[in-house]
């Protein structure tokens, strides 16, 4: 295994630059979750849901695209390399946002959320399979630590975006 003071397998990255972008792309999933948090009620407004609790089916469907992205990514990853199916993973995670945000109705939000879902798969499990190719536990433990502090994060962004952009 590759230390800090040694040279990195993961050049040119150094070992900081490469702990930040585990984090980061670790960091995604709770990001895209948690971030929408404050927008439930005027997503419920805007789309006429009968059921405010309906709105959380957002939720649900990126984490079920997430969950059956995971169980495919671990094929293409080591077919094709980590770094292609991250960039990847990132496009397609970006192009369904901007498709989230395009939805012109519930039933294209929650389908282009599932597709997100789906696309954050491979980022994550990708970034997880270099950190075991290139370190031992201790760059994990630092980006599960920012992984963590996401979900306090998120709802603040998610808020401070709905103050600047409104929904309509």
């Amino acid at each position: 295994m590759s230390s800090p003071t040694t040279s990195p397998r993961h050049a040119p990255l150094s070992y900081t630059a490469f702990v930040i972008l585990t984090a980061a792309l670790i960091g995604m999933n709770p990001l895209a979750i948690d971030i929408m948090l404050p927008g439930f009620d005027l997503m419920t407004d805007h789309f006429g849901l009968q059921h405010p609790n309906r709105v959380q089916q957002v939720i649900t469907a990126y984490l079920l695209g997430f969950g059956i992205g995971q169980l495919f990514v671990g094929v293409f990853v080591d077919r094709f390399g980590r770094k292609l199916i991250i960039l990847w993973g990132i496009a397609l995670y970006g192009v369904t946002g901007l498709a989230c945000v395009a939805a012109t109705s519930f039933e294209l939000l929650l389908q282009a959320r599932f597709v997100q879902g789906l696309a954050s798969a491979a980022p994550r499990f990708a970034s997880t399979a270099m950190v075991r190719d290139c370190y031992d536990g201790r760059v994990m433990a630092l980006a599960i630590t920012f992984f963590m502090a996401v979900p306090l994060m998120a709802p603040l962004i998610g808020q401070i975006l709905i103050l600047l952009a409104p929904w309509v």
